[in-house]
């Protein structure tokens, strides 16, 4: 099984740091004061005891309203994460020239919501043998990752994906691609913010694009 748990970009297919774009020293996005449909804020600060989780999956439209749906979730955030570009607007993501992943920051209690049941949902929500792509959406922002907070998440992390790649070869699918990695180890280190259109896009546009690309295996 294939996995890319350094979370390190490959030459060939993502965009070098030397290559990638400048980006900016200073945000252009403006912090929305709270969450459209839970009404916590979406750049804290947070109640203790929650823990955080950055997640890509896709088009992270439909991949944020997955998971502030999910009870034990507080709070969600869409953005940039995973790539060199500092401060990255939407359009330069959408270039491949920022090395970042469309990404979802879940705030979550894990008390209501473990960790481990975090995961699975990730993994059943999205078919993470498709490398740089989720059905017709094309491009390396739309590869699987997953950069934790600590590095007792990221073993838990790999052993779930580990077990749920026997599984999905099992049923026909390729090798695992998912990215799995402390986000302080990701190039920059930390997640930009997406412009404020972007956060909870499907309860502002509820007839808007939420593709679904899970492959129909459960992980266990």
């Amino acid at each position: 099984m294939g996995f890319l748990f350094d979370a390190q970009p490959t030459p060939t297919h993502l965009v070098s740091k030397d290559d990638a774009l400048v980006g900016r020293k200073e945000s252009i996005v403006p912090v929305p004061s709270a969450h459209t449909v839970t009404g916590a804020p979406i750049d804290g600060p947070w109640p203790d005891g929650l823990h955080s989780i950055v997640l890509g999956l896709g088009c992270f439209w439909g991949a944020e309203k997955l998971f502030w749906t999910m009870d034990g979730v507080w709070s969600t955030a869409v953005g940039y994460a995973g790539g060199y570009t500092p401060n990255p607007t939407y359009r330069e993501v959408c270039t491949g020239k920022t090395g970042h992943a469309e990404t979802v920051r879940v705030i979550y209690d894990p008390a209501t919501l473990p960790y481990a049941q975090l995961i699975r949902a990730f993994f059943e929500a999205h078919d993470p043998t498709q490398g740089f792509r989720q059905g017709n959406d094309v491009g390396t922002q739309y590869r699987s990752v997953i950069y934790a907070e600590n590095e007792d998440d990221v073993r838990a992390a790999r052993e779930i994906a580990e077990s749920f790649a026997h599984r999905l070869a099992a049923a026909g699918y390729g090798d695992m691609t998912t990215e799995i990695s402390l986000l302080s180890d990701t190039p920059t280190g930390m997640m930009y913010l997406a412009e404020d259109e972007h956060q909870q896009y499907l309860a502002k546009n509820p007839g808007g694009y939420c593709p679904v690309h899970s492959t129909g295996v459960e992980c266990q």
